[in-house]
C-alpha cells in the first residue's frame, strides 16, 4: 500500500469518548504503514489521544470530531477539529500540552468563531521523520 499520498485520510466521528479507540486505531495504522519506528508510532498515538480527549471534553453535545491525516516523505500531519463552545483548549500551561510539545515536532492551535457563537478549535500535530 502506498502510505505517502497527496490525498489526506479524513475521519469523521462523533465527539464522544467511545470513539477514541477508532481514532487511535486509524492513527496507529497510518503511522505503521508510513514506516515510522514503533517508538514514534506510540508517540503519535499518545499525542492524538491527548488532543482528541481534550477536544471531546470541550465539545458541544452532538458535535463531531474531524481528524485528517496527511503522510509525506518528510512527516505526518494530523489535523484535529471540533466545535468547542467557549472552552479554550488546549491549556498551554497544562502537563498535557507539555507532553504534546515533547512528543511531536510541532503543535499549533487555531480558533475560529462561527455564526452560532461557538468556537471551532483546530489543532495540528506534525511528526517529522528522524533521519539522523
Amino acid at each position: 500500500m502506498k502510505a505517502r499520498s497527496d490525498t489526506p485520510v479524513v475521519l469523521h466521528v462523533a465527539a464522544e469518548f467511545e470513539q477514541l479507540a477508532v481514532v487511535r486505531a486509524v492513527t496507529e495504522t497510518l503511522a505503521i504503514l508510513a514506516d515510522y519506528p514503533f517508538d514514534d508510532v506510540a508517540d503519535i498515538k499518545l499525542a492524538v489521544d491527548e488532543v482528541c480527549s481534550e477536544l471531546i471534553a470541550a465539545a458541544s453535545t452532538g458535535e463531531e470530531l474531524v481528524c485528517a491525516f496527511a503522510v509525506t516523505e518528510a512527516d505526518i500531519r494530523i489535523t484535529l477539529r471540533s466545535l468547542t463552545g467557549a472552552a479554550r483548549v488546549p491549556d498551554h500551561e497544562s502537563f498535557g500540552w507539555h507532553v504534546l510539545e515533547t512528543l511531536m515536532s510541532s503543535v499549533s492551535v487555531s480558533r475560529d468563531l462561527i455564526d452560532t457563537g461557538e468556537q471551532s478549535t483546530t489543532i495540528e500535530l506534525v511528526k517529522r521523520r528522524n533521519n539522523g
